[in-house]
């Protein structure tokens, strides 16, 4: 007869191994799923819970400056960006993102957008969107079509269904407007519709272009070719500053098509971490029989590249989105965004910008300013040199001559409803409301080739325009952050493994 004490000592051996199968289950995650969740308002009994159950694997938010994390919740975000890490025991496939969340926001900060890191070499994160203040209540008084998610706003109503909007768009954009800039887009892909800008009037006086500042890190650029021809070159360098290895990438795309490529290794590895840069580096690429047309030049590198005296038979070149200039020489530039951003990263680099005879003082290293315009075209930019980071939602190039933009303008804070705008198309699930005012969104990403080290994530949480240092850019109250991940199951691979 076993003993009072032997029956104590089985029990607890019996839950032990419970737990270690338990444990061993969510480590492995057999079945394809994992669900990582953190309740901000949930009281300590409920956040030990999660904890057992294998689901307390979202990081702290960093910068911590930038919220507010009191005991009983909300997260109150103050400024943009806020980064997570979220665990996870393997590699999923898919992933379903949930925010129940409260916006205090303005038509300064209209956008909330959450992704998760996908390219660590150019920082690119895949954003969806979240919260949009001007499709959920600033297009009241226009008329509206919705199919699924995709959403058609008309100031004047001219069209009954979304797709003889899209039939008339790509065949004929000149009968619906003047000009293609009168549509405005948020989340929805045009690259399959004609360009925002006529190909067919583009002056093609030079064919040789020579980009006079160094530059620094990964870009991306828009060109235009009138031949069949391209003959691109420049120079690299290494700074030699980081201990890992700094490859360059040049790719050359025709809309989706990748119609040339080169990749420079590093050739000098054993002096990474030294700080002493390397010599130039001689790179070119040249390539027939391609089609005269629109052109986006992709330069995949770290931080530690430098790429100087770019040279291009094409009069049209504008860098997309970003500019990091190193150039110790005075900067002159053009945008077509009626604002920029501007991060100063030496305290030799601290200087006046003149943004289209706007001042705006850089004082302190690190710290990103903005300053903005009023409607125009283009823009001028004057720096006294470069060592800064320039950022917008537009392109940059030497002068209004060779800029270059194919896109839609996406509707965003610095446009808002602009009086140009005839019709606005978006891609965007209304958020949901729940109790108190709180409203929730739901996301899903394919996370098969996103970036993922030690085993988490990098997820993102951007509110464009909210800054610590802005009392009416308002806040973000956050109550609630799931993520749900998909991938297939143990038994799936044991049989795949088995080609059963």
């Amino acid at each position: 007869m076993i003993s009072f004490k032997h029956k104590i000592r089985i029990f607890w051996l019996v839950l032990l191994i419970i737990i270690l199968l338990f444990l061993l289950w969510q480590r492995v995650s057999p079945a394809g799923e994992w669900t990582c969740r953190q309740n901000f308002s949930a009281d300590s009994l409920s956040l030990v819970t999660d904890s057992l159950s294998g689901r307390s694997c979202l990081s702290r938010a960093t910068p911590v400056e930038r919220v507010i994390s009191g005991d009983n919740g909300p997260l109150i975000v103050l400024a943009d960006p806020v980064y997570f890490s979220v665990f996870t025991p393997r590699a999923f496939s898919r992933a379903e993102l949930e925010i129940i969340y409260r916006p205090h926001l303005s038509s300064s900060t209209p956008i909330v957008e959450a992704g998760f890191l996908a390219d660590s070499k150019l920082w690119r994160y895949d954003l969806q969107p979240v919260y949009n203040l001007w499709l959920e209540e600033g297009l009241k008084d226009w008329s509206s079509l919705s199919m699924s998610n995709i959403h058609l706003f008309q100031r004047q109503k001219k069209f009954d269904e979304i797709f003889d909007f899209l039939d008339a768009w790509q065949n004929d954009s000149a009968s619906i407007c003047a000009t293609p800039r009168c549509l405005a887009v948020y989340n929805f892909d045009l690259s399959a519709f004609p360009p925002a800008i006529n190909l067919e009037q583009l002056n093609h006086a030079s064919e040789s272009l020579f980009f006079p500042y160094t530059i620094r890190g990964a870009h991306q650029f828009y060109f235009y070719l009138s031949s069949s021809t391209l003959n691109l070159s420049g120079e690299l360098i290494d700074r030699n500053e980081g201990k890992d290895k700094d490859p360059l990438e040049l790719s050359v795309y025709n809309g989706h098509k990748l119609v040339a490529s080169i990749k420079l290794e590093d050739n000098g590895f054993e002096f990474e971490g030294s700080g002493d840069r390397s010599e130039s580096r001689l790179f070119q690429i040249n390539k027939e029989d391609l089609t005269p047309g629109l052109y986006r030049l992709d330069l995949r590198s770290s931080d530690d590249v430098m790429i100087k005296n770019l040279h291009l038979n094409t009069q049209y070149l504008s860098a997309l989105h970003k500019i990091w200039l190193e150039s110790t020489d005075p900067v002159q530039l053009v945008t077509d965004a009626p604002y920029v951003q501007v991060k100063a990263l030496d305290p030799t680099s601290l200087q006046m910008l003149n943004f289209d005879d706007k001042f705006l003082n850089i004082e302190e290293i690190y710290r990103q300013y903005e300053v903005k315009g009023e409607g125009a075209d283009w823009y001028n930019i004057d720096l006294s040199r470069g060592g800064v980071i320039l950022e917008n939602n537009g392109v940059f190039a030497l002068n209004k001559e060779s800029l270059l933009n194919p896109d839609y303008p996406r509707l965003d804070r610095s446009l808002g409803i602009s009086a140009q705008f005839d019709y606005i198309l978006a891609d965007y699930e209304l958020a949901q409301k729940e109790h108190n005012n709180y409203l929730s969104s739901r996301l899903d990403f394919s996370t098969s080739n996103f970036y993922r080290e030690k085993g988490r994530y990098n997820l993102i949480l951007s509110i464009p325009g909210l800054k610590l240092d802005s009392a009416a850019s308002g806040y973000l109250e956050i109550k609630n952050i799931k993520v749900r991940f998909y991938g297939n199951s143990l038994w799936f691979k044991i049989r795949n493994w088995l080609n059963l």
